[in-house]
């Protein structure tokens, strides 16, 4: 595993891929080597090999909030309602993160939920407001 990032942090992602099948091999099941594996078929553009790689690690791992965000990312350009389902799992599992309750807003205006996009907006604005502007909104 420590390898696969190592080679994925260089840019390197045929030796992270080649690690990572290394690690499945042994642990087919671990959530982080699979979450890790659909990370870079992302990067590979292979979204079909992503997504089923990702499905493995929530399976794994049912707290795994990076898997459900990023297969609300994948699942998004042609099944808007699954990613909707994958966004409110991710902001469900860490309400705390910002990013993962914008993105379900973004998402559910997309698929034409208007009024659950900006109750999803005012309650993530109502509970930062303490803190200032939510990272997400920030602009940075």
């Amino acid at each position: 595993m420590n390898a696969s990032i190592a080679h994925a942090r260089a840019g390197e992602i045929d030796k992270a891929e080649k690690s990572l099948r290394q690690a499945l091999k042994l642990a087919p099941d671990n959530a982080a080597a699979n979450f890790n594996m659909g990370l870079v078929q992302a990067e590979k553009n292979a979204p079909k090999e992503a997504e089923r790689y990702l499905k493995k690690a929530i399976t794994a791992d049912p707290q795994m909030a990076q898997a459900a965000y990023n297969l609300c990312i994948l699942t998004s350009k042609d099944r808007i309602g699954e990613a909707v389902t994958w966004c409110r799992k991710a902001a469900e599992l860490v309400p705390q993160n910002p990013t993962y309750a914008y993105t379900l807003a973004f998402y559910l205006r997309q698929k034409g939920d208007r009024d659950e996009a900006i109750t999803t907006l005012e309650a993530l604005l109502a509970k930062h407001r303490s803190t200032g502007t939510p990272r997400c909104c920030s602009g940075n």
